[in-house]
């Protein structure tokens, strides 16, 4: 079930919104963030997800990834001072998150390890 928080709750409630969409989509720092949209067309590649929230659609191949989450929605200046709206996605699923915490992964990060750079440096250390 995936669990939307109650300020997230109280927020649809009083803009009137029936239905959302919650999808996984490639970007940031840890390579996957969450959208929600409240405005979409249903289609076959939609499912409904059980939630604390009337009707949530989400794509079939995301199912796996969201159904045991909780989502929070904030809203933050940017550098620019502009408002952003950002959503956070928790889940015992994740295994990596960046920085600002919108970002994150279902896998472990494996540092890319330059080995021929680490020989150069070896080799400029023992001089």
């Amino acid at each position: 079930m995936l669990q939307l928080d109650k300020k997230f709750l109280a927020e649809l409630e009083e803009s009137w919104v029936e239905k959302l969409k919650v999808f996984l989509y490639e970007a940031g720092c840890s390579w996957k963030k969450v959208w929600v949209e409240a405005e979409f067309d249903i289609d076959e590649d939609l499912e409904i997800l059980e939630s604390n929230f009337s009707q949530i659609f989400i794509p079939h191949t995301d199912r796996v990834y969201l159904e045991n989450g909780r989502l929070t929605r904030t809203s933050k200046a940017d550098h620019t001072g502009k408002e952003k709206i950002r959503y956070i996605f928790t889940s015992e699923e994740i295994q990596d998150r960046c920085g600002c915490g919108t970002s994150f992964a279902f896998e472990k990060k494996k540092p890319k390890i330059d080995f021929e750079k680490l020989k150069n440096m070896k080799a400029n250390f023992n001089k």
